[in-house]
């Protein structure tokens, strides 16, 4: 009997050491480089300055330019859906979108919170977009990749990525790059 429970004893002291040993292994996985989402030497940063309210106030008008439905896919919608063949640059200034400045520490600052996550998003939007915030992302001159933002609830879109991207949008993220793009401005 004796050596019954001495075995029984030993088994639970070996299962408490391993279960110990596994969250130190854990604990290393989530502390693993994450790699960005594009491999650009270069981000630009696009900014407009509307509400949805002024966007809704156009609506009146019994038909929309071409124009309008543009900018109204762009800032509310989902276009692109890819990355465009024309200058989409071009496209962004046409809608008055206005580019800033930005230094390569902000840039590095930027890569870092469009990277690979390892933590769990919860996705639960209440309002429709306003895409004021957009992200294009280059190589070698060349756009590679496209990120609209609402920092007001939090959505995002995301295009050209090769990684996934369904963990990007954590508030404090967000609050981060918000305050790199916009350090003086009080968030919505």
């Amino acid at each position: 009997m004796k050596k019954f429970i001495f075995l029984i004893t030993a088994v639970l002291i070996l299962s408490c050491n391993n279960s110990k040993k596994e969250n130190i292994n854990n604990e290393k996985v989530v502390k693993k480089e994450l790699r960005p989402f594009f491999n650009a030497d270069k981000i630009d940063h696009y900014f407009v300055n509307y509400t949805l309210e002024s966007i809704i106030d156009f609506e009146g008008k019994s038909k929309k330019s071409k124009k309008h439905q543009e900018f109204e896919d762009l800032f509310m919608g989902y276009f692109p859906d890819s990355i465009p063949k024309k200058d989409f640059e071009k496209t962004l200034i046409s809608h008055n979108y206005k580019r800033s400045e930005l230094s390569y520490k902000q840039q590095k600052e930027i890569e870092n919170i469009f990277s690979e996550k390892d933590s769990l998003q919860m996705s639960a939007y209440a309002c429709v977009p306003e895409y004021r915030d957009i992200f294009v992302f280059k190589r070698k001159e060349k756009t590679i990749g496209i990120a609209k933002i609402c920092f007001k609830c939090g959505r995002f879109q995301i295009i050209g990525s090769k990684i996934d991207t369904q963990y990007f949008g954590l508030f404090d993220e967000l609050e981060k790059l918000h305050n790199i793009v916009r350090p003086n401005e009080k968030k919505l």
